[in-house]
C-alpha cells in the first residue's frame, strides 16, 4: 500500500517549486490533480528539445493527473470550488496576489472547508518588505547569501549548479503538508502552510556561517575546499575540465588512510603534516605530493582506490557521466517510462525508498489529459454537460 494512498491533492502551481512538492507527494502515493490553464502551464515549453512537452516539465510532474480549467471564468472557478470538498490539500505557488485576485485565497477556501490543508510557496513569504517581489530560484539563493560564498576568491559570485531553492523548498513543503495531514488525523482541522524560498535557502547556510554567526560579523568569503587540508580538489589524468577528485579528510584515521593509499605512509608522522595546523601551514607542499599521485590516475580509479581505503573521496562527475554512472544504474535510479506522445522518456526515480510503499513512475500528464474523467468522477457531470462546458472553453480535454 502506498504510504500516502489516502491523501488527495489539488495542485495549482507552476515552474518547479510547487510542482516538485506535489510530485514528491505523488511519488509517495497521493492522488494529485494538476490544475492548469486551458493552454497548459508555460513550463511545458521551457528548456525543451523537440516537439511536445519539455523534459523540464516532465521532470517535475510525474504521477499526476491533468485538469485544464479556465479559472478566470466564473464557471471554471465554480467547478474547482465544487470539487474542493473531495480533496485534502490545495497547493499554490502563484505570483504575489494571484490567488487572491482569482478569489481562491485561503481566507475563502479554508473558511468554506475547515479541514482543508492549504499550502503556499512564495519567493519571500507573505509579509515583510520583499513580500510583493517576484522571485525565482537564483534570486532566493542570492538573497540568502549562497552566491556570495560561491566562485573564485578574487572574482564575481557564481550561481550554483542545481536548483536548490525551487526543489529544496518543494520538498520541505511536502514534509510540512505530510505533518499537517498527520495532525489533522488527531484534530480534524486543516491549516494554512506558508513557505518562503528565501527562508529555506537561508537555513541552508547554517554550516558555513557557523564560525561567523550573527549580524556584525565578517562575511564568509568565497568557498573553497582547502580550509581543512588535506581536504581539497586534485587534478587527475586526462586533463579535461572535470578530471578532478574531491576529498574530505577530517579524522586522524582518514589522514592515515590517505597517506597509505598514495604510497607515502611516512607522511603520517612527518612533522610538516602530522597535525592539522602543520598541514595547513605546509598545504602547498602537501597538495603537490597528493596531486603528483592523483595526476597519474583516472578520476574514477582514484575514487575507487581512496573509497576502498576509507578515504572520503568522489570523482567530479560531469552531467553526462551522472546519467551513465554504474552505481546509479545498479540502483535503477534512471528509468524509462512510457509517454503517450513521446513513446518513452528517461526519468529519475524518487530518492525516497520505503520498504513497504512502492509507487511506479508514471509520465507527466498531457495538458488536460484527464479533464473529462476528473470532472465526471468528482462532480458527476453528464456527457452533455461536459460537452457544453468544453464548447464554452471552461475546460480542455487533450485529444
Amino acid at each position: 500500500m502506498p504510504a500516502l494512498e489516502t491523501m488527495r491533492v489539488l495542485e495549482f502551481t507552476q515552474w518547479e517549486a510547487g510542482p516538485s512538492c506535489a510530485m514528491m507527494l505523488a511519488w509517495l502515493g497521493a492522488d494529485v490533480v494538476k490544475v492548469e490553464p486551458p493552454g497548459g502551464e508555460v513550463a511545458r515549453q521551457m528548456l525543451g528539445v523537440g516537439p511536445g512537452d519539455s523534459q523540464y516539465f516532465l521532470n517535475y510532474n510525474a504521477n499526476k493527473r491533468g485538469l485544464a480549467l479556465d479559472l478566470k471564468s466564473p464557471k471554471g472557478k465554480e467547478l474547482l470550488l465544487k470539487m474542493l470538498p473531495n480533496f485534502d490539500v490545495f497547493i499554490e505557488n502563484q505570483g504575489p496576489g494571484t490567488v487572491e485576485r482569482l478569489g481562491l485565497g485561503p481566507e475563502i477556501l479554508c473558511a468554506a472547508h475547515p479541514k482543508l490543508i492549504y499550502a503556499r510557496i512564495k519567493g519571500f513569504g507573505l509579509d515583510g518588505p520583499y513580500a510583493d517581489y517576484k522571485s525565482f530560484d537564483p534570486l532566493a539563493m542570492a538573497a540568502a547569501g549562497i552566491f556570495s560564498m560561491t566562485g573564485p576568491p578574487d572574482g564575481p559570485p557564481f550561481p550554483t549548479g542545481g536548483t536548490f531553492a525551487d526543489t529544496g523548498t518543494g520538498i520541505t513543503t511536502a514534509l510540512a503538508i505530510t505533518a499537517a495531514y498527520v495532525q489533522r488525523q488527531r484534530t480534524g482541522k486543516g491549516q494554512v502552510i506558508e513557505l518562503s524560498m528565501h527562508e529555506v535557502m537561508t537555513m541552508f547556510i547554517r554550516t558555513l556561517t557557523a564560525t561567523s554567526w550573527g549580524p556584525g560579523q565578517a562575511p564568509v568569503g568565497r568557498r573553497t575546499h582547502e580550509g581543512m587540508p588535506p581536504s581539497g580538489i586534485f587534478r587527475c589524468k586526462g586533463g579535461g575540465p572535470n578530471d578532478y577528485v574531491i576529498t574530505v579528510v577530517i579524522l586522524p584515521a582518514m589522514w592515515r588512510a590517505l597517506c597509505e593509499v598514495i604510497g607515502r605512509p611516512e607522511l603520517t608522522d612527518d612533522p610538516r603534516f602530522a597535525q592539522p595546523a602543520a598541514r595547513f601551514k605546509n598545504w602547498e607542499e602537501l597538495k603537490a605530493i597528493i596531486n603528483a599521485w592523483t595526476s597519474l590516475r583516472d578520476k574514477h580509479e582514484v575514487m575507487r582506490l581512496m573509497g576502498a581505503a576509507g578515504v572520503p573521496c568522489s570523482a567530479i562527475f560531469d552531467t553526462s557521466e551522472v546519467f551513465s554512472d554504474p552505481h546509479l544504474q545498479a540502483r535503477d535510479f534512471f528509468q524509462k517510462v512510457p509517454h503517450p506522445e513521446k513513446g518513452e522518456i528517461l526519468m529519475m526515480r524518487s530518492p525516497i525508498r520505503l520498504s513497504d510503499s512502492d509507487v511506479p513512475i508514471v509520465a507527466a500528464p498531457l495538458a488536460g489529459q484527464h479533464s473529462r474523467s476528473i470532472l465526471q468522477a468528482e462532480l458527476g457531470l453528464s456527457d452533455d454537460q461536459l460537452e457544453a462546458l468544453a464548447k464554452e472553453g471552461v475546460f480542455v480535454q487533450h485529444e
